[in-house]
């Protein structure tokens, strides 16, 4: 017996499929770039009316391009991605979903993912993903590599899902990320320092100004020549209405600091404090609005807390 109610439903999509296809045949005069998007814009609705989702939270079709300035360039970089067989909870992909996964590196790069293939099951929903970018020589400053990450279905249906991530060096050996996820009061951010020597911030003795120590040089010191010394300087600045920094934190006992004054109330908008060689310092903040994730790097958004370092 014909299901009525699923029959007119059907029915309903077809023809809105035709008006689509009538609008957008209209235009195709504009050109061969518009006339791609008519295809592929086609093309997902037709395997979407098959109850086919194939869909990520970080790649997309056409692809996306992200950029990251917080690489330190000599510590690993971490790409996390997740797949997905629904395009919410309630439009699920009716069978399981076959797909394979490549991550492209140039040369001077690795990852611990080349190309790996997997399924997504109808009851699971979700695959996740963690590349992890390791460098094979020292990048300096400025420097950036382009790393590309695809996810191709080959069952029931193809749909190929991309995204280039465009890694640069901010301040090299120093990097630095934040977590977050919506509805938690506080946010961790992570500071890593992988240089291995100190410098000198200032002339003292025989020493000039960024005059470079080992570990074990800089241990020899006075107490007074270690004070003129550091490994990482970091100058974190915020808005206190989007964000407290944990005034709890180990990290005031010796940093400097300025305030702005809200509603009559000094709250620190700025800190500066030295991080040790190889090492890592996390710090929180309480978020004012907790329905925000201020993740970072998170696509091309900024990161809520301007980072610099010496």
């Amino acid at each position: 017996m014909i299901n009525k109610k699923a029959f007119k439903f059907n029915i309903r999509k077809r023809i809105k499929l035709l008006l689509i296809m009538f609008i957008l045949l209209m235009l195709i005069p504009v050109g061969i770039t518009f006339s791609k998007y008519v295809h592929d814009f086609i093309g997902d609705y037709l395997i979407e009316m098959n109850d086919f989702y194939f869909s990520s939270d970080k790649l997309a079709s056409p692809a996306i391009t992200y950029h990251a300035n917080n690489w330190s360039g000599v510590s690993n970089f971490k790409i996390q991605f997740s797949l997905n067989n629904h395009k919410n909870n309630l439009l699920v992909s009716a069978s399981d979903i076959d797909y394979t996964v490549t991550v492209q590196t140039p040369t001077g790069v690795t990852s611990t993912i080349t190309t790996v293939s997997g399924t997504i099951y109808t009851d699971e929903m979700t695959d996740s993903y963690e590349a992890i970018i390791t460098p094979q020589r020292v990048f300096n400053s400025g420097e950036s590599v382009t790393i590309t990450v695809t996810a191709t279905s080959s069952a029931p249906y193809v749909k190929e899902l991309k995204a280039y991530y465009v890694i640069t060096v901010g301040r090299q050996g120093i990097s630095y990320d934040i977590e977050d996820e919506i509805n938690r009061p506080y946010l961790n951010m992570t500071i890593t320092n992988a240089r291995d020597n100190y410098i000198a911030g200032e002339a003292f003795g025989t020493y000039e100004l960024n005059h470079s120590f080992t570990v074990d040089e800089y241990m020899a010191l006075s107490a007074a020549e270690k004070a003129k010394c550091y490994s990482a300087r970091i100058t974190l600045t915020f808005d206190p209405t989007d964000v407290i920094i944990d005034t709890t934190s180990n990290l005031l006992n010796s940093a400097t600091y300025t305030t702005t004054t809200v509603n009559g109330v000094a709250y620190i908008s700025s800190i500066t404090f030295d991080v040790d060689p190889m090492s890592s310092n996390v710090i929180r903040f309480y978020k004012l609005d907790v329905s925000q994730n201020y993740t970072f790097p998170h696509e091309n958004d900024p990161s809520i807390i301007t980072f610099n370092a010496l």
